[in-house]
């Protein structure tokens, strides 16, 4: 999504593995995890540019609909 800022377009939008695994991880130390293309993709990653993006909404969706599954599963093992 785009935010108004000052009558400018800004953009919802993590660019590069160090921001994205700060965003992710807390750290940017665990930015090599982030090409791992089984990450990328449970994440809706993808690259722009040549570098690895992503929107910090989808990444939250995303977690929150994994979170969501895994409740549904251990529920249903209890």
């Amino acid at each position: 999504m785009s935010r108004k800022s000052g009558g400018r377009r800004q953009l919802d939008l993590l660019v590069g593995a160090p921001a994205l695994a700060k965003y992710i991880f807390g750290t940017e130390k665990r930015a090599r995890r982030i090409y791992q293309p089984k990450l990328r993709e449970q994440l809706g990653l993808f690259l722009l540019g040549g570098q690895i993006a992503g929107r910090p909404t989808t990444i939250d969706q995303r977690i929150s609909a994994a979170e969501r599954r895994a409740e549904k599963a251990n529920a249903a093992i209890a």
